[in-house]
């Protein structure tokens, strides 16, 4: 048998197990990344529940139609007044209420994460995990190929 049909067979028996690895095996990859970025992005977001709260801030001006913030107070638990732009939907009128999320000092904060956000990054994680296993895999080919091909030559 020539030298070249037998590192062609072997090439393509390579190929054929790391094709089975990654169909066998990139469910378990993305099933396993899955898990971990829900538990940590979930209790990312207790934290974050934990650490904001939500409170009233009346619009001190009417919020323009199209624009998404308007200057609003909004007092702390402990009495403080707060006065900055917030989120408001446009058009709302001066003196109407808005729920804001505000951190321990009193400064406004971007809201926890919510569920949806924490499904949406799961499956980016779970896919990305698989994208690279099969990477992995490919450069794990092209070192096989190589090696083959030296090999093949050699003899």
């Amino acid at each position: 048998m020539q030298p070249g049909r037998k590192t062609d067979r072997a090439e393509t028996a390579v190929y054929g197990v790391l094709m089975a690895a990654w169909m066998g095996a990139s469910p378990f990859v993305a099933y396993a990344a899955g898990r971990w970025a829900q538990a940590r992005l979930s209790r990312e977001a207790q934290v974050q529940r934990s650490a904001l709260r939500q409170v009233p801030a009346t619009l001190l001006l009417s919020a323009p139609l199209g624009q998404a913030e308007a200057l609003a107070q909004w007092r702390l638990p402990d009495g403080q007044l707060r006065t900055g732009s917030v989120p408001a939907p446009g058009g709302s009128a001066a003196g109407s209420t808005v729920m804001v999320w505000v951190n321990q000092a009193g400064n406004l904060a971007h809201p926890p994460m919510r569920q949806a956000e924490i499904a949406n990054r799961t499956e980016l994680a779970q896919g990305s995990a698989a994208a690279l296993f099969a990477v992995g895999l490919a450069m794990i080919g092209r070192q096989a190929r190589q090696s083959l091909r030296r090999r093949g030559t050699a003899a």
